[in-house]
Parts: structure tokens; C-alpha cells; sequence
């Protein structure tokens, strides 16, 4: 899995280069890219539900998605199918109507792991976030043979409280392992193991700019991707975070901008197909939710 590219590649590849407002001290790259997929509040996948939240890549590049009412209220996990298309903005379709899942909560993030604890492909989903919906219990969604969503279940993480968590099946010399975000804390667990134990605090003090509100977390072979949204904090001008860490917490990129477009647009989560990136990226006016290329 290759990085981002370096800060001088950027400035040639972007789609477009713009500064922070005088608010912030720090200059931001724009890396908002191509439309992929785009959810108006119509659609049938999210099934009266407004607000996007966790979002992963699965079996075969299908995505998943949570989306919920307002405060986090009666989640559904919908699923996405590639249609065959080149990457478009129809390179996914709804796979039919949502699943209500009590237990996802505010559904924050989600992880795939294609063979969790041995018995298969599941998504694992945060309950809480780090704002106002706190909660140290993790949802394991098992999957069936074609990514199907088949039967949910729960586990409380030791750690406490956690509002990111990823996996990569390609990290550790292809062990597989998990990283988790607590505020701005990074934990690390083997991927072979139970979550009820094994977890390892690796740094407790993970850059961020400003106050702003932790969202997902996606990670790779060498990386993590920690994604960070406006709140009501905020200026009008400010801007989605998204920051790259090494599977130590060390700095890799921190300049990486989504526009806030006036507090409307919030981003919600980070994944990859392959090589590609994309965010997602809840809108705060009643347009249509959006996942966009993560451009390098």
C-alpha cells in the first residue's frame, strides 16, 4: 500500500490548492476529489435516515455504510455493490434496503476483517463517539459468503471508550492488526486476537491542529488515516482534517483538508479500495451525503 504522496507531489496532483482561513495557523491542501457515490435523503439505502456515519470497505470493494437519525438514533447498516462501472459516480448501487441494528448506537466507524477470530468476514463497529455518545462497547456484524449483512453481536473493549477503529489484514508482516483511536490516543491489538484483551497504548498525544470533532479512522500496511470534522466551534471558512500516522503515532502527514463549506459539509470516515481513498462526508443541509476521492 503506498502513502500519500509528499506535500511538493500534492501541489502538482490536486485538484485544487486553498489556504486556511486567518482563523487557523495552518495551511491546508484541498484533497476533496471526484464524486463516487452520492445518497440523497431519498434513497432507499438509507431508509428515512439523515445522518451518514461509519464507513468501510468490504469483500470484493463493496461499502458499507451506517447511517442514523439525528443524535445517533435508530441505526441501519446499508450495503453497496460495485455495478461494474468504471470508478464514476455510480460505481456503487444500493443492495437493497437497510438492516436496523439497535446495538450499532451512534455507529461512528466500522472495520472489515475478512476472517474474524477464524470464523469469517465481519464488520466491527464503534458504538460511541468521543463528543456525546460515549460507550466502550464494540458491535461484530458477521457477514455472509457474498457480504450480505447476517447476524450482529457485541463486546466491551478493556480500553474504555472509543470513537475510531480500523483494521488492516497487511500489517505486521500480514498478521493482520487493529488500531483504535481514544481521543487523542492511538491503541494497537494483534489481528488474531479476542478485543476483549491484548490491546497495547502506543502514543497518547496524537497531533491535531484545533478542536475539532474525531470521526473514523481507516489504516494500511504502514499507515493510519485519523479523520477529524468541523463542529460548532468552527469558523464558517474552517476545514475537515484528515491527519496520516505510522502505526506508531508518528507524523506522516497532518496538512491533508476536506473544505467545510460554511459548517455544511462534515466528514465522517476514511477507506481504501486497493490504492484508493475516499471519504465520506455527511452534509448538514439537507443535500445528498457524498463519498469523494481522497486525492493525492
Amino acid at each position: 500500500m503506498k502513502k500519500l504522496s509528499s506535500v511538493a507531489t500534492v501541489l502538482a496532483l490536486s485538484v485544487g490548492i486553498a489556504i486556511a482561513p486567518a482563523a487557523s495557523a495552518y495551511a491546508a491542501t484541498d484533497r476533496s476529489g471526484a464524486e463516487r457515490l452520492n445518497i440523497p435523503n431519498s434513497s432507499a439505502c438509507k431508509n428515512g435516515r439523515t445522518v451518514m456515519q461509519g464507513m468501510v470497505a468490504g469483500p470484493g470493494g463493496q461499502l458499507y455504510i451506517i447511517f442514523t437519525k439525528a443524535a445517533g438514533a435508530e441505526p441501519v447498516l446499508s450495503r453497496w455493490v460495485r455495478d461494474g462501472s468504471t470508478w464514476d459516480g455510480t460505481s456503487w448501487v444500493c443492495a437493497g434496503a437497510p438492516t436496523s441494528i439497535p446495538t450499532l448506537g451512534h455507529g461512528n466507524d466500522l472495520a472489515y476483517n475478512a476472517n474474524y477470530l477464524g470464523q469469517g468476514p465481519a464488520l466491527i463497529a464503534t458504538q460511541g463517539s468521543q463528543s456525546a455518545f460515549l460507550s466502550d462497547k464494540v458491535t461484530i456484524v458477521r457477514l455472509n459468503a457474498d457480504g450480505s449483512i447476517g447476524t450482529p453481536g457485541e463486546v466491551r473493549l478493556p480500553i474504555g471508550n472509543i470513537s475510531g477503529l480500523c483494521y488492516s489484514a497487511t500489517a505486521a508482516g500480514g498478521a493482520g492488526k487493529y488500531a483504535a483511536r481514544r481521543l487523542g490516543s492511538l491503541w494497537t491489538h494483534p489481528g488474531a486476537g479476542a478485543l476483549t484483551s491484548g490491546w497495547t497504548l502506543v502514543k497518547s498525544n496524537l497531533t491535531s491542529h484545533d478542536n475539532r470533532s474525531d470521526q473514523g479512522i481507516d489504516c494500511s500496511e504502514n499507515y493510519i488515516w485519523n479523520t477529524k470534522s468541523i463542529n460548532t466551534s468552527t469558523p464558517a471558512t474552517g476545514w475537515n482534517w484528515v491527519y496520516q500516522y505510522n502505526w506508531s503515532g508518528g507524523d506522516v502527514e497532518s496538512d491533508i483538508g476536506i473544505p467545510g463549506n460554511n459548517l455544511v459539509d462534515e466528514i465522517e470516515d476514511v477507506t481504501h479500495v486497493g490504492s484508493e481513498f475516499f471519504v465520506g462526508i455527511n452534509r448538514n443541509d439537507g443535500l445528498a451525503d457524498t463519498v469523494k476521492v481522497l486525492t493525492e
